[in-house]
């Protein structure tokens, strides 16, 4: 099961933000918040669109897409050993 960035945030005991801006300091994702594309084909993450559609005045009531980085099982134990971190509960991070 793949996870968002605030999710695994909550596996390693840390703030999302704080994980957001370590990655794109280590290159591993962007200023958009998606992943370089090597951590891709490593299987480590994956990237979902997604739409917005709760705020009818955009897009003249049809929503806006957007994309969303996912963090594979893989990806999760990568970045723990990456980053030096502890998973909070492993149990979650299969």
């Amino acid at each position: 099961m793949s996870r968002t960035l605030a999710q695994v945030a909550r596996l390693f005991g840390t703030g999302r933000n704080r994980l957001i801006r370590q990655l794109k300091q280590r290159g591993i994702i962007d200023h958009q918040r998606l992943p370089a594309q090597q951590h891709i084909d490593a299987g480590r993450f994956t990237v979902e669109l997604r739409e917005h559609t709760r705020n009818p005045l955009w897009n003249n009531g049809n929503g806006q897409l957007y994309s969303v980085a996912l963090v594979t099982p893989k990806g999760v134990r990568w970045l723990a050993e990456e980053l030096g971190m502890q998973i909070k509960n492993m149990d979650e991070a299969a």
